[in-house]
């Protein structure tokens, strides 16, 4: 390998220790819901009474700890490889998994507190913990764009690839000082909306990364990603204010502001679906044999449209914010798009062929058993047609299932897989390839 390879190189294989860690902590996090939710706790009790703050601290677990520790993981793996640079250093990421499990575990506690004044400290320290891991990615991430030897109009993947990492400080700091003004109206409110908001652009990336880079099927053209992207962050950004004007405005029933949070919501993954391309994506992966691809990634592409439906229609649930359309996304596009992948990055390290690697059959009986009850779940809500316990059942048990077998699943084929380990990934050392021909 010659030096340019081996300085490129440095952070490869760095994704195994985070991804294990994020393994374990989404089962962590897995079990302590399903206790919960199962001996209607005190933590269940308050989760009830004081839905606005706590569906936040359970937000910022979800979006700061173990799904942001798989994004770290394929940005620490593949971004030095695709934009010649070495921003990464191993001291950034031993840091970043000790601030993230400690975050994790203080939240864990949280959960087993009695009243809500303690549950607010432990999840402030949580909260911090978390935000703070990723401040420590800002750093990287500006040496990232700085360094960057990849020209825009060459990238597959165009500015998307460079912006989630650029926007983390931003994004970490509003957390932490949304969450610590929490009795501020309208702070809560910005807090979820910029973790939603933030996920959208990072599934949007990922999609347009495993088609257009990964699989080299020019679903859209490079020059042509900025116009798109600048649409779609203009209606994030729209999202983002009415979020905010409805907390501000308080009310109990459901106003203009609260109507045009819900529309601006929809109105983005709606052109979250559109950006990406669809048509193409299926036609080159159903007719025709059907071209290799990962099939998780595939299904958060086209879970996207029913995320922008329900977010459409939130009307009933003025109560509950930001369900059922932040529930909905977050419990399907965003965790398929990540998790599948995280899931290829590994496969490609093993150096599996396109054609012959695993589907998770098993774990997407259960997500389509889940899907299709939440999505009667809804349908029955807005149409008033009766008690949705069972639906609301069938749902928590097909994703918990489903989870926990993908989590396994996934940490025996990264722990303990017999398979060959190569440092660089399949396809990905055509970037070494074409640097060190400069």
């Amino acid at each position: 390998m010659s030096n340019f390879a081996s300085f490129r190189t440095t952070s490869t294989g760095s994704y195994l220790a985070l991804f294990f860690a994020s393994g374990l902590t989404t089962v962590l996090f897995i079990a302590t819901m399903v206790y919960h939710y199962a001996t209607k706790s005190a933590y269940y009790e308050i989760l009830s009474a004081d839905y606005s703050s706590m569906i936040y601290i359970i937000l910022a677990w979800v979006c700061l700890g173990w799904l942001m520790a798989l994004i770290a993981g394929i940005g620490f793996d593949v971004l030095p490889l695709i934009h010649g640079a070495a921003p990464f250093h191993e001291s950034t990421m031993r840091q970043f998994v000790i601030l993230n499990i400690s975050g994790q575990f203080f939240l864990t506690l949280s959960t087993f507190m009695s009243t809500q004044e303690m549950i607010d400290e432990f999840s402030t320290v949580g909260i911090v913990l978390l935000s703070l891991g990723v401040l420590l990615l800002g750093m990287p991430g500006r040496r990232l764009v700085s360094e960057s030897k990849m020209s825009k109009d060459k990238d597959e993947v165009g500015v998307m690839s460079l912006l989630p990492g650029a926007v983390f400080p931003f994004f970490a700091t509003i957390i932490i000082v949304c969450w610590l003004l929490r009795d501020t109206a309208g702070m809560l409110e910005l807090g979820r909306s910029v973790m939603v908001a933030l996920y959208i652009l990072v599934t949007v990336v990922i999609i347009v990364s495993h088609f257009n880079r990964r699989l080299n099927w020019s679903i859209i053209a490079p020059e042509k990603i900025q116009t798109r992207l600048t649409v779609f962050a203009a209606i994030l950004c729209l999202h983002i204010l009415f979020s905010f004007l409805t907390g501000r405005e308080d009310s109990d029933t459901y106003t203009l502001l609260a109507q045009m949070s819900d529309y601006s919501l929809g109105l983005a993954l709606l052109w979250a679906f559109i950006l990406c391309n669809p048509l193409d994506v299926a036609k080159k992966a159903l007719f025709n044999g059907g071209m290799g691809h990962n099939r998780l990634v595939f299904a958060a592409l086209w879970m996207l449209p029913f995320c922008s439906f329900h977010a459409f229609n939130s009307s009933q649930y003025i109560d509950r914010p930001g369900s059922p359309g932040y529930a909905t996304f977050l419990s399907t596009s965003a965790l398929l798009a990540i998790w599948g992948y995280s899931m290829y990055l590994h496969e490609d390290h093993l150096h599996i062929n396109i054609h012959k690697r695993s589907s998770s059959p098993l774990f997407l009986m259960f997500f389509l058993t889940g899907f299709v009850s939440i999505q009667i779940l809804f349908i029955k809500n807005w149409l008033d047609l009766g008690p949705t316990n069972t639906e609301q059942t069938i749902w928590i048990a097909s994703i918990v299932i489903g989870s926990i077998l993908l989590t396994v699943d996934f940490l025996r084929r990264t722990m303990l897989s017999l398979d060959t380990w190569h440092r660089i990934p399949m396809f990905y050392g055509r970037y070494i390839q074409d640097k060190s021909l400069e």
